[in-house]
C-alpha cells in the first residue's frame, strides 16, 4: 500500500487582488473573450469582474475543496458531483485523475461552472518544501510540459487554449494551505501544509437550465509524487461531463 504522502501526492494530477499591480501579476491572458464565436468561456480579467475573484484563487479553492472531498479525486462517474456546489457564485466540476473519465451529474443554474482541465498541486514538504522548488515544480516540471489541451462545450471548441493556463507568479506566488490528512508516523507527511498549483482551468457562464456535454482533458507529463522530477512517459486525461441544469426551488 502507498503511504499516505504519495497517495495524496498521485491525486494531485488532475486534473490577489486589492491593488491594481497584483490584479496585472495575476492575470496574464488577454483582456478579450478566448472566442467570441464559440462558448461562453471567461478570460481571466471577466472572471474577476464576474465572480470578485481572480481564476488562480478560484483554482487554489477548488483545491483547498478536494482535499477535503478526495472522494471527488477518484470519482468515475459523477457519484460525488454534487459536493461542487459549495454555496457560491461557482460550481466545482469534477476533472480526470488519469485516464478516461465520463461523468454525469446534476448542477443548479446561475452558477459559474469551473473546469479542472489539467491541473497540478504540490504540498510543500521534503526535498521541496520551499516556494522556488515548488514554483519550478508546478510551473516548469508540469506546465510546460502539457501539449494537447482542449475543451469542448456542446460540440463547440473552445480555442486558444494557452490563454487558460495558470502559471504561479515567480516573484508573487499564490501560497494556499490544504488539510494533507493524518500525519503518518513514518514519513511525518500530512496535516495542514501550503501549497502551490498550476495548470489549465477554464470558467464557465452559467448554463441554460437543460442538458450540456463538456469534454476537456490533456496530455500531462508523469511526475514522480514525491520529489517532482519528470518521469518517463506521459499521463492522458479525458473528461466527458454529462450535465443537467436545473433551475433552483425557491
Amino acid at each position: 500500500m502507498a503511504s499516505p504522502r504519495r497517495s495524496l501526492r498521485l491525486r494531485a494530477i488532475l486534473v490577489t487582488t486589492s491593488a491594481a499591480l497584483a490584479l496585472a501579476l495575476a492575470l496574464p491572458a488577454p483582456v478579450v473573450r478566448a472566442n467570441s464565436l464559440g462558448p461562453d468561456v471567461l478570460s481571466n480579467i471577466e472572471v474577476f469582474f464576474e465572480t470578485g475573484r481572480t481564476i488562480d484563487r478560484w483554482a487554489a479553492e477548488w483545491w483547498q475543496w478536494a482535499f477535503d472531498n478526495p472522494d471527488v479525486l477518484f470519482d468515475t462517474t459523477g457519484e460525488f458531483g454534487h459536493l461542487g456546489d459549495v454555496g457560491g457564485p461557482v460550481f466545482f466540476a469534477e476533472g480526470s485523475g488519469g485516464g478516461e473519465v465520463k461523468l454525469r451529474y446534476t448542477v443548479p443554474s446561475g452558477q459559474f461552472i469551473l473546469l479542472p482541465v489539467a491541473t497540478y498541486l504540490w504540498t510543500f514538504f521534503d526535498p521541496c518544501a520551499e516556494p522556488a522548488c515548488a514554483t519550478r515544480i508546478v510551473n516548469q516540471h508540469f506546465l510546460d510540459g502539457v501539449t494537447g489541451a482542449y475543451a469542448v462545450i456542446d460540440g463547440r471548441r473552445v480555442m486558444n487554449m494557452r490563454d487558460h493556463a495558470v502559471r504561479v507568479n515567480r516573484r508573487f506566488p499564490l501560497i494556499f494551505r490544504v488539510d494533507a490528512g493524518p500525519i503518518d508516523p513514518e514519513s511525518g507527511y500530512g496535516g495542514i501544509l501550503p501549497a502551490e498549483q498550476a495548470g489549465y482551468w477554464i470558467m464557465l457562464e452559467p448554463l441554460s437550465v437543460g442538458r450540456h456535454r463538456l469534454s476537456f482533458g490533456a496530455t500531462v507529463p508523469n511526475l514522480d509524487p514525491n520529489t517532482g522530477d519528470v518521469l518517463p512517459g506521459t499521463i492522458e486525461l479525458d473528461t466527458t461531463l454529462d450535465l443537467r441544469v436545473v433551475g433552483r426551488r425557491n
